[in-house]
């Protein structure tokens, strides 16, 4: 071990007392450091910023299951105000199809003139049932439990609320309170957010041919959209981008490109199953986005740390 260092000691000391070889390893040496500090830094600048995005993807992730969670107490509240009502009560109890009909329709009137024109409520009667009912419907006068989640109906994609009538430990009906979902593009707008809903294939067909025929439009992968009520380069630009880049998306649970930022996440419907994707996002346009903010800061880390590489080897000649 003695004579191996020894070895080294005069290598070095040979190649020294040539200046022109010596100078010219420390300049390879130096070259080498800084394109390894380089990639070192990118990387590390990379993850970095993967990480960030990452975090806000699941934050809006959780900002999406809080509305939904604020959507249902909404719903739950609205309910319970139409349970109070003794005479709506009384007359589904004597099966007074009619004088129920009245007191729903002033309900739905009062929603309207309160501003929630979205909002709609409706009434099962079980007592000397005609009609047979949708499965969701079915399964809470079989449980007898009250059920909340997204369906796709006839007419659209809704919010919906089911709650059983139990009077003297006897289901009398059905109360549905409903809304479409693409009321929450406005809440997204007002938080400089976009959002989009893109629908399975294979559940077009439950939508009437009047909902569906000249409104929907493949995205990509078996995935629709119902184009007049989304942002249209919102999702043009997720075409745009082709299908290993959605993939891509689909996996790792966000996507970044010059235009956009985007959260995506799949969602079940009140039965639980997977029914299509809400994406959620923003423009990288302005300068405040938070996407343009992490570029700045990693670019700015990669360039000062870069100068400090540069300054220790140029120090070492």
């Amino acid at each position: 071990m003695f004579s191996f260092f020894k070895f080294l000691q005069n290598s070095l000391k040979n190649i020294k007392q040539k200046k022109g070889l010596w100078f010219t390893i420390l300049a390879v040496l130096s070259i080498i450091g800084i394109f390894l500090s380089l990639y070192l830094l990118t990387h590390m600048t990379d993850n970095a910023s993967k990480e960030v995005y990452n975090s806000i993807s699941t934050t809006y992730q959780k900002n999406f299951k809080n509305k939904v969670n604020d959507k249902e107490r909404d719903f739950d509240r609205i309910i319970l105000t139409v349970l109070a009502n003794d005479n709506l009560i009384t007359n589904v109890e004597t099966n007074n199809l009619v004088a129920v009909q009245n007191e729903i329709t002033k309900y739905n009137e009062s929603l309207q003139k309160s501003g929630s024109n979205s909002l709609n409520i409706n009434f099962y009667p079980i007592l000397n049932q005609v009609n047979q009912y949708r499965g969701s419907v079915n399964s809470v006068i079989n449980s007898k439990n009250k059920a909340f989640g997204l369906e796709v109906l006839l007419d659209g994609i809704y919010f919906v609320y089911l709650q059983p009538i139990i009077k003297n430990d006897i289901l009398i009906g059905v109360l549905e309170l409903k809304e479409e979902l693409h009321t929450l593009k406005a809440d997204y707008a007002n938080e400089n957010s976009i959002f989009l809903f893109m629908l399975e294939e294979r559940l077009l067909n439950k939508l009437s041919i009047q909902a569906r025929n000249g409104k929907y439009r493949e995205v990509l992968e078996e995935m629709h959209v119902e184009e007049q009520k989304y942002d249209g380069q919102f999702f043009a630009k997720i075409i745009e981008n082709g299908k290993e880049l959605y993939k891509q998306m689909i996996e790792v649970g966000y996507s970044v490109d010059d235009e956009y930022f985007r959260s995506v996440q799949k969602v079940s419907d009140i039965n639980g199953n997977i029914i299509g994707l809400v994406v959620l996002g923003q423009t990288v346009a302005d300068s405040g986005a938070f996407v343009n903010i992490v570029d700045r800061m990693t670019k700015m880390v990669t360039t000062v740390a870069l100068g400090l590489v540069i300054s220790i080897l140029l120090f070492m000649f």
